[in-house]
């Protein structure tokens, strides 16, 4: 087995260390979620301290009672962070803290027996057990590792429920439980503070991801906003270029679409955006890019697309809107496309481009709207 000490004191300057980082994060960005984490992680560090002052001091209220409020917050803390992502701690920080008078009062007459640590034992794997629920209610779905986090609250959780299993063990005197004691015990270090690394890489990353989507994404219906289609169309046009490949773009536009606003009103407008969005990329390959580049203009590049094949994907498109009522609010509304192809031409621009592919859709409205047309 590892030497106990030796674990403890890795484990508190592990967590000093991240406090600090998750200190100096809370003062870059100004997030609440950092601070708790922060307070966490010392926390947890002070309840270590005053715990492993049992080998030099007899002092119970200290190594017993304070740690054991210790080890309580440490978790607490690490919940209202979870909230503070979205800004809903205000509504949870009451609980907390009653969770910690509670324990205050409960733990006051038994703090000093098997009771206390069996109270603090189960209290600590609850709130495990609502970390990782708490997380999964944030719905952070780009970044897969949050699972991570996740499985780290639940083994966290039933390591907990185990050692509550422990001690009621001990305190029948059914088994000697010691050794398995202290296995857990080490987890328990090494899990919190391995929590504590992921925590703030994980939320920075989130972090990172969601300024990478306002700066990328269109907030409505999530395709690429025009700068961003136009910087990476840039890229794909210039390799097609220089490569000499076949390359086409699409201009869509929904008709009459100031009708659907004016009649169904702006909410019904909005979703029938996404719908028309959520139509078009499912004709999509995965290396198409499709982006939304004006109020109900959609633009597409097809890279090593011959002009036959992106005038036939364009009429796929257009079938499947024509084809199939949009429904809102059981209202079922009738959309069309009109839609403007053009091919690479050599030494072309992605301005030039969609400026060609542009000219197609003026002249599908002007022909009567609801079909494709290849610019000349």
């Amino acid at each position: 087995m590892m030497h106990l000490p030796t674990i403890i004191i890795i484990s508190i300057i592990l967590n000093t260390i991240i406090s600090s980082f998750l200190m100096s994060l809370y003062v870059l960005r100004k997030q609440k979620t950092y601070l708790y984490w922060c307070c966490s992680c010392l926390i947890f560090v002070f309840a270590q301290v005053t715990a492993a002052l049992r080998a030099f001091i007899d002092l119970s209220f200290v190594t017993h009672y304070i740690a054991d409020l210790f080890i309580i917050a440490a978790p607490l803390a690490a919940i209202l962070g979870i909230h503070a992502y979205n800004s809903t701690e205000q509504n949870k920080f009451t609980a907390c803290i009653a969770v910690l008078l509670a324990s205050m009062i409960i733990l006051l007459p038994i703090y000093s027996s098997s009771f206390g640590q069996l109270y603090t034992t189960v209290v600590i794997a609850c709130c495990f057990c609502y970390a990782a629920y708490a997380l999964n209610k944030l719905h952070l779905g780009r970044i897969s590792h949050f699972l991570l986090l996740q499985i780290c609250f639940v083994v966290h959780a039933i390591i907990m429920f185990c050692q509550a299993a422990l001690l009621l063990s001990a305190a029948t005197a059914l088994l000697d439980t010691q050794q398995a004691l202290a296995i857990i015990l080490i987890s328990h270090i090494v899990i919190s503070t391995c929590t504590a690394l992921v925590w703030p890489v994980l939320m920075f990353l989130e972090s990172e991801q969601v300024l990478t989507d306002l700066a990328n994404l269109d907030p409505l219906t999530g395709l690429l906003n025009r700068r961003a289609f136009l910087n990476l169309s840039a890229t794909h046009l210039q390799q097609a270029n220089d490569c000499q490949k076949e390359l086409c773009a699409l201009m869509i536009d929904i008709d009459f679409f100031k009708k659907v606003n004016d009649k169904f009103g702006h909410d019904a407008g909005d979703e029938a955006l996404k719908w028309v969005a959520k139509q078009i990329q499912a004709q999509l390959r995965e290396h198409d890019i499709v982006g939304r580049i004006g109020g109900e203009e959609f633009a597409i590049l097809l890279p090593n697309t011959s002009e036959k094949n992106a005038q036939a994907l364009s009429e796929r498109i257009r079938l499947t809107i024509n084809n199939q009522l949009f429904n809102y609010k059981q209202q079922s509304i009738s959309l069309s496309l009109s839609i403007g192809v053009i091919k690479r031409s050599t030494g072309s621009n992605i301005n030039d481009l969609l400026a060609q592919a542009d000219k197609g859709l003026y002249q599908a409205k002007h022909n009567g709207r609801n079909q494709v047309v290849v610019a000349i």
